[in-house]
C-alpha cells in the first residue's frame, strides 16, 4: 500500500473540539491530523467483536460512590437498551 496520504473526509465538530484537539495535539506535540488517526485507529476496533463503549464520567462525581452508581446504573441501562435493538 502507498504511503501516500489522500484529504478524502472531513469532519464537522462544535469550535471547543476543535480547540481541544489543537491544544492536546499541541501539548503532544503532533499534528491534529495525526491525533484523529491516533484516536481512530485505538478506538475503532474493526477485527474484534466488541463495541467500544467511552464514557465521560462528570468529575464532580468522584469521591461519591452512591451518586456515581447511579450514575453508571443509569448509562447501563442505556446502553442495554440501545444494543437491544
Amino acid at each position: 500500500m502507498s504511503n501516500k496520504k489522500l484529504n478524502i473526509m472531513s469532519l464537522s465538530i462544535e469550535p471547543e473540539m476543535q480547540d481541544r484537539l489543537k491544544k492536546v495535539a499541541k501539548a503532544k506535540g503532533v499534528s491534529v491530523s495525526k491525533m484523529i488517526r491516533d484516536l481512530v485507529d485505538k478506538y475503532l476496533v474493526v477485527d474484534d467483536d466488541s463495541i467500544p463503549v467511552i464514557l465521560k464520567i462528570p468529575s464532580h462525581m468522584k469521591g461519591e460512590p452512591e451518586s456515581l452508581q447511579n450514575w453508571l446504573d443509569a448509562k447501563t441501562a442505556a446502553i442495554v437498551k440501545a444494543l437491544s435493538v
